[in-house]
């Protein structure tokens, strides 16, 4: 349970910071997978221009 709580923390903080490529440059590739797929899923839609 906590490398999962920990890639939800990490891949949150990459998507806030914008930063989804800096994962593999500071995590095991394992955890870095993770924290990518959670930043993935909080990736927001941009919404189409009208």
């Amino acid at each position: 349970m906590k490398p999962f709580t920990e890639a939800c923390l990490h891949g949150l903080r990459a998507r806030l910071c914008d930063d989804v490529d800096a994962l593999d440059s500071y995590l095991p590739p394992q955890m870095a997978q993770m924290a990518r797929k959670v930043a993935d899923a909080l990736e927001v839609p941009e919404l189409a221009a009208t």
